[in-house]
Parts: structure tokens; C-alpha cells; sequence
């Protein structure tokens, strides 16, 4: 892990590295070993978390037993799995990346990402935590984290924020700007194989927290705070995970399930008190690590510009950002040639809509399926080199990597070196796309893009139709588009007629 010097106790779920060669790295694989634990522990979930704690020593350091409280169970080993299993699980509480950027302690879940399985753990036993405490008092103020005390630092640090994302974020911005990583987010990757995942291989250089162990922290956040406010107790951990990755949502709840991590982080976080509890972390590793070289120099103006820095861009990059699903995963051929580059940023966005397939795919497994197959069909029937759309939407919350930010398309003809060519999955002559899927364009990929620098700030938006002789994207799409921002009609000779639309 890239901050073994740190506290000189690494992360804090930091367990003993292991193989496990014959369970494929999947969130079933997890949710399985947890069934087999619960049926023999036949005890409350707490409890299957107090015994996961002590036999994969996962909270052995004093920081984590601050946050999460000290390990007192008195077994010491789980006699119900099996070694095979065990190995397993402490592989996957060992978050690292190795110098081949193979991401271990990361598993595939059904909706198509991956999430790294410690800072998720590490959610669900701050939120039985927060649930068992009798009295819940407020963070207390520290408007000067500087002249603080470390025991009032400590109890400032609210422990869900500090073990899911406030000190592994404020930790990835301090190794940035130390010059210790190269990026200070990301990046995401791609799996050997989806149906038998085993090695999961980074596209670029890492930084302290991938794209995996930040969906973890995201889920690990929504499902600790679930768990604090829930009513009633749920029955078990394994049913939590299979409702929340892939089944029907907690509660039966469709929007809360990790397709909708984004928004439902959001709408969890105050984005301010995440900048206090990063700012706080900082200062505490700073004050028990001021002999270290990486604070050398550094002044309490620095931690707080950096706790800023930290909480501005990753709230960005992947909580205002749509989660776009990555060529490699959803089973992308190769382009045939050599993609030519576009010249960013890009004046426009195209809307379009698939019209076949008719219906939104509602499943990682099916929007992967419709885009392998509208590649077939651009590349095999038409001739294309590729798919032709920039990015596609599905309908089960997540956009799809197309020709992606940088080559030119083969969506809109004529301009395709102009602009992002966007598609809804579906036929929209009669309806609407969903209301969330609309949002995962009008708002989150326009204002991304336009940050990025992938868009120009007064972009145009244009549905296909404008462009050329087709229906496209559907009357009532077209509808919809008429209302946002960006859209104007475009007025043309038509067989020596003006025409505007």
C-alpha cells in the first residue's frame, strides 16, 4: 500500500496478504463465504462483522480500533469456512496496487463496476457502530483544526466519513502534492474476464484511491448510514449486499442499489462537512507524523487548500460526472483502423436515439448486450469502424464509452468531427426516456464535458433530426431536448424550401 509510512500502521483495514486462485473475484464469491458464516454463527450481523474483524485482523491498528472501536470478540479463528475461504477474504481486505497495475482487493459486482471491498467493510461496521451508540451527539466544531488537540481532533472525526472517504481522500491529495503518485484520483480498469473475474488491471497510473476503492467508499458511506438509521435490524449482512448489488434495492427501493451510488451519495453528504472531515484528517496525520518528510514544511494553509482541492475534485470527477461504463467492460471489438482524433473542446452535443433496440436495457448484463450488438450491426452491416455514437445511455443509471471523449464518430453525418454524438438505448417517438437517464445528459454530461474541457461553455444542443432526413431522436425526445439549455433551431434549405427546426 502506498502509505505503509504513514502512522507507521497503513491503511486502516490493513490485513495479510493472500491468494485465492479458485473463487473468482465477484461479489457473489462474498456474498456466498457471508452465508455460509451467517448460517452457522446464528447470530445477529454484528456480530458476523465482530468475527470477520478478529479472524482477518482488519482493525488491529489504534486509529482504526478510535474510529470503529476495539476488537473484542474472543474467538480467533472461524472453524464454519474454509481455508480457501479465508485466504480469500484476507486477500480481499488487502487493498494495494502491485508495479504490473493489477488492482487487488477489488471485486465485480452485477451492475458492471468494481468496488474495492475494505473502506466498503469499513462503512458497514461504522454504520452497526453509529447504530449501537445510545446518545448521537453532533460533530464537535473545530473551526482551527491547527490548535487543536488530538483528542478533540479524534472526536471531530465523524467515523463513517473517516473510514470510507475523508482520510483516504485527504491522504491521495497529500501524495499527489508531495509528487509521491502521479494523478491524485482514479483511474478505473478493466477485468480478464466478466463472468470469471480473477486479475483486474489498471489503464493508467494509480493514484491512493482507484475508481474501485472510491465506489467502495460511496457504498460503504450509503450502506453504514442505512444501517444506522434503519428502524429495525436487518436480518444479515449477505442479504444487505445482495439487495444493494444487483437485486431489488434496499427495501424493495429500485433507486437505492449501487446503479444510483452517485446520487444517492449526494444526497447523503453535505459536501462541506466532507471538507471539514478531510481537513481534520489531514491535521491529525500531520500532528503523528510531523518528524516525517512528507510534512516537512508544510502549514496548516496548505492542509486546509488541499482539503478543498481534495473535496472539489472528487466531488466532480465522480459524484457531479456520470459513471460511464468503459469499453473493456461491456465486451467492446476492437476499432478497425486508426481512430482519428477529435479537436476539443467540441461546440456540440447530438442526441439521438437507438430506436433498435426499442426498449431501455434495465441490466448491466443487457446494456451490454445492445451495445456489443449495435456494434455488430455499425461495423458488420454498415461498414463503420466502430459503434458509432460518442457515448450511449442506458436505462439502468450508467452512460456507455462509444467512440468516447477523443475520436470522431459516426453518428451525425456531416458533422461528426463537430460534436459528441449521445444516444438513448430505446425508441422515444411516444415516450420519454427515464427521468434519471434525461439527468445523466442534460446536466451531469454537459457540465462534466464543459469542465473537462471537452465541450465549449456555450455549446449547442441539436437533436439528430436537424441534421439530416430522419426521426431521430424520436418526437417525443425531441420534445424534451426543445427545453434545455444549449438547444436551438436550425434553419436550412430543404429541395429549395426554408425550413426551420
Amino acid at each position: 500500500m502506498f502509505l505503509m509510512w504513514l502512522l507507521g500502521l497503513g491503511p486502516l483495514l490493513f490485513c495479510i496478504s493472500a491468494s485465492a486462485d479458485n473463487l473468482t473475484f465477484h461479489i457473489g464469491s462474498v456474498t456466498g463465504i457471508l452465508e455460509d458464516l451467517e448460517y452457522h454463527l446464528k447470530g445477529p450481523p454484528d456480530l458476523t462483522m465482530t468475527e470477520l474483524f478478529q479472524e482477518l485482523e482488519c482493525c488491529q491498528s489504534e486509529l482504526c480500533q478510535l474510529f470503529l472501536g476495539p476488537v473484542t470478540s474472543v474467538s480467533s479463528d472461524l472453524p464454519y469456512l474454509s481455508e480457501q475461504q479465508i485466504i480469500f477474504l484476507k486477500h480481499l481486505v488487502n487493498h494495494k496496487v502491485d508495479g504490473s497495475l493489477v488492482e487487488h482487493g477489488v471485486v465485480l459486482t452485477p451492475d458492471g463496476t468494481t468496488v474495492s471491498f475494505s473502506p466498503l467493510l469499513a462503512g458497514i461496521a461504522a454504520g452497526f457502530k453509529r447504530r449501537h451508540e445510545t446518545t448521537l451527539l453532533d460533530t464537535p466544531l473545530i473551526t482551527d483544526p491547527s490548535n487543536s488537540s488530538n483528542v478533540e481532533l479524534h472526536l471531530a472525526l465523524d467515523p463513517l466519513y473517516a473510514t470510507t472517504i475523508a482520510m483516504d481522500l485527504g491522504k491521495a491529495f497529500l501524495l499527489f502534492h508531495t509528487k509521491q503518485t502521479q494523478v491524485a484520483l482514479g483511474p478505473n480498469g478493466c477485468w480478464d474476464s466478466i463472468s470469471a473475474p480473477q486479475k483486474f488491471t489498471l489503464m493508467g497510473p494509480p493514484s491512493h484511491i482507484p475508481d474501485a476503492f472510491i465506489n467502495g467508499a460511496m457504498d460503504g458511506f450509503i450502506l453504514g448510514t442505512y444501517l444506522a438509521a434503519k428502524a429495525d435490524p436487518i436480518s444479515n449482512i449477505s442479504s444487505l449486499l445482495n439487495d444493494y448489488y444487483g437485486g431489488e434495492g434496499l427495501e424493495g427501493e429500485s433507486q437505492i442499489r449501487s446503479n444510483f451510488r452517485q446520487q444517492n451519495f449526494e444526497a447523503l453528504v453535505s459536501k462541506e462537512k466532507l471538507r471539514k472531515q478531510v481537513e481534520i484528517s489531514l491535521h491529525l496525520l500531520w500532528r503523528l507524523n510531523e518528524t516525517s518528510p512528507f510534512f516537512e514544511g508544510i502549514t496548516s494553509e496548505e492542509l486546509m487548500f488541499l482539503a478543498n482541492q481534495a473535496v472539489e475534485e472528487f466531488m466532480a470527477l465522480f459524484v457531479e460526472c456520470p459513471a460511464i461504463i468503459p469499453r473493456c467492460m461491456w465486451g467492446a471489438r476492437p476499432y478497425r483502423g486508426t481512430p482519428t482524433q477529435l479537436k476539443l473542446p467540441l461546440a456540440f452535443v447530438y442526441i439521438h436515439h437507438t430506436h433498435t433496440p426499442a426498449k431501455p436495457c434495465r441490466t448491466f448484463a443487457s446494456c451490454a448486450a445492445d451495445m456489443r450488438s449495435m456494434q455488430r450491426f455499425h461495423q458488420d452491416v454498415r461498414g463503420w469502424d466502430d459503434i458509432g455514437y460518442s457515448f450511449v445511455v442506458g436505462g439502468d443509471g450508467y452512460m456507455y464509452q462509444g467512440r468516447g471523449w477523443h475520436w470522431v464518430g459516426a453518428h451525425t453525418k456531416g458533422y461528426n468531427s463537430k460534436g459528441y454524438g449521445i444516444s438513448f438505448i430505446g425508441d422515444y417517438m411516444k415516450v420519454l426516456p427515464d427521468a434519471v437517464d434525461l439527468e445523466l445528459v442534460k446536466n451531469n454530461f454537459m457540465q462534466c464535458a464543459v469542465r473537462g474541457a471537452k465541450l465549449q461553455a456555450n455549446y449547442t444542443v441539436y437533436g439528430h433530426r436537424q441534421m439530416g432526413h430522419t426521426l431521430c431522436p424520436g418526437d417525443r425526445l425531441f420534445q424534451e431536448i426543445e427545453t434545455w439549455k444549449g438547444f436551438k433551431r436550425r434553419c436550412f434549405m430543404d429541395n429549395g424550401v426554408h425550413r426551420c427546426i
